[in-house]
């Protein structure tokens, strides 16, 4: 099973990933400005998305994909390497979690 899993053409749903240090505690997504989610190809040449995540109120450690019609209209299922970048606004802080398998399914008409 993949770490993140979507299909082809979906939207509308959001998308909580939980985003855990190395000694499993949840990371304070607070001090961050910026939370991306980006996509690459199995070879990490391609670029397939990049996407804004957001951090619900009352959660920690939550970073949430309002998936938008956009992000999945293009995509072909297959599987991906994907990793979220922790940004605050004067980049003193950067942060990034390990590779995660993204699994683009196909969509069953």
């Amino acid at each position: 099973m993949a770490d993140i899993e979507i299909v082809t053409g979906e939207y509308g749903d959001n998308y909580d990933i939980t985003i855990r240090d190395s000694d499993g505690a949840l990371v304070d997504l607070t001090q961050f400005d910026t939370i991306t989610l980006v996509a690459e190809s199995s070879d990490f040449v391609t670029q397939v998305l990049s996407v804004t995540l957001t951090q619900p109120s009352g959660t920690t450690g939550v970073a949430r994909w309002a998936i938008l019609e956009a992000d999945t209209s293009s995509i072909a299922a297959g599987t991906y390497n994907a990793q979220i970048s922790m940004v605050d606004t004067g980049t003193t802080i950067l942060r990034k979690t390990a590779y995660m398998t993204m699994t683009v399914l196909e969509k069953i008409v």
